[in-house]
């Protein structure tokens, strides 16, 4: 009895980490078969306009919009870092950075270069214990 008690009480974490491992995957996937983002990860479908909105020269790139839930949404720089180190191994290198604070949110952008000189841009925006990220190559 008391097994069949633990087993309920693990299960919804048991499925939420094989969610997280499988969007991740697939997130990695259609953006650079290279590019591998913490788990906690996942891809915004509807919604993602609001984000692209912040980013003034948004139809110059190709963008994604992703989102940090639970754990990696909390620790905030951690995962940015986790994030930029998982760019540069896949050859995607900060040329700039740029900070604002608009009302509650903090908005950072960093504009990358890959191998060959193609522009990228990274922008994230935190807002109390939410993280919105959006990644995109130059078209």
């Amino acid at each position: 009895m008391r097994l069949v008690f633990l087993f309920l009480l693990l299960a919804p974490a048991l499925a939420q980490a094989l969610v997280e491992v499988t969007a991740v995957a697939a997130t990695a996937s259609v953006l650079d078969t290279s590019v591998r983002f913490p788990s906690g990860t996942f891809r915004v479908g509807q919604g993602r306009e609001a984000i692209l909105a912040r980013l003034p020269d948004a139809g110059r790139f190709n963008l994604e919009v992703y989102a940090a839930k639970g754990l990696a949404a909390r620790l905030q720089p951690g995962f940015v870092q986790q994030v930029l180190t998982s760019f540069a191994a896949a050859g995607y290198f900060v040329g700039g950075q740029q900070e604002a604070q608009v009302a509650e949110e903090r908005r950072t952008r960093y504009d990358l270069r890959d191998g060959a000189g193609r522009a990228a841009v990274l922008l994230v925006v935190r807002r109390g214990d939410e993280l919105v990220f959006a990644f995109g190559k130059e078209r």
